[in-house]
């Protein structure tokens, strides 16, 4: 049972093929964020760290847990190959570049919130907390901000995001398709 949640070389394989140009460019503004540390420009660029994470998939070194996007897989594997990269560097940070990297994550968290927020906006047309919690995430806002504006508890707020990922995954795994087909019906 374990061994069917992992995907074979050849879903791997199937499943990064169909990789679409918008998964393909989230994918390499991942790398980019995961690389923008000078300590890892040196050792490798975002096009060598996303080809290794796929790499890896096919390959069978880093199996891929059907229960998660492939493209939430190949950003796991990134993150992880660019922490191991950072680590072998043996470098510390200096308080100005840790705090570059922390505005840039959330410069990246920003942008990520108002793509999904674009992608589920259809879907989520009757969930007035959903709407707001994407909103204020696009918005710049950080959780405990959101938690606060809307009187949400943090058990409320993981719920309403609960939502928004399994309706963006749905998405992804081609409810658009089916959605859209539902769009021009109605």
């Amino acid at each position: 049972m374990e061994e069917e949640q992992f995907a074979t070389a050849t879903e791997a394989r199937d499943a990064i093929l169909g990789l679409c140009a918008t998964d393909l460019a989230k994918l390499m503004v991942i790398a980019r964020f995961f690389v923008r540390p000078q300590a890892l420009q040196s050792v490798m660029d975002a096009d060598d760290l996303l080809h290794e994470a796929i790499v890896k998939t096919l390959d069978g070194t880093r199996r891929w847990n059907k229960r998660v996007s492939i493209v939430k897989h190949l950003d796991r594997v990134m993150e992880s190959d660019a922490g191991h990269a950072r680590r072998r560097a043996g470098r510390t940070k200096s308080l100005e570049e840790h705090e570059a990297e922390i505005a840039d994550e959330a410069a990246l968290s920003q942008q990520l919130a108002k793509e999904q927020l674009a992608d589920v906006l259809p879907l989520v047309a009757n969930d007035e907390q959903a709407l707001e919690v994407l909103r204020l995430r696009g918005d710049g806002y950080s959780a405990s901000e959101i938690r606060a504006g809307l009187g949400l508890s943090e058990t409320e707020y993981d719920t309403v995001g609960r939502r928004i990922r399994r309706l963006r995954e749905r998405l992804l795994r081609g409810g658009e398709q089916a959605w859209q087909g539902r769009r021009r019906t109605t």
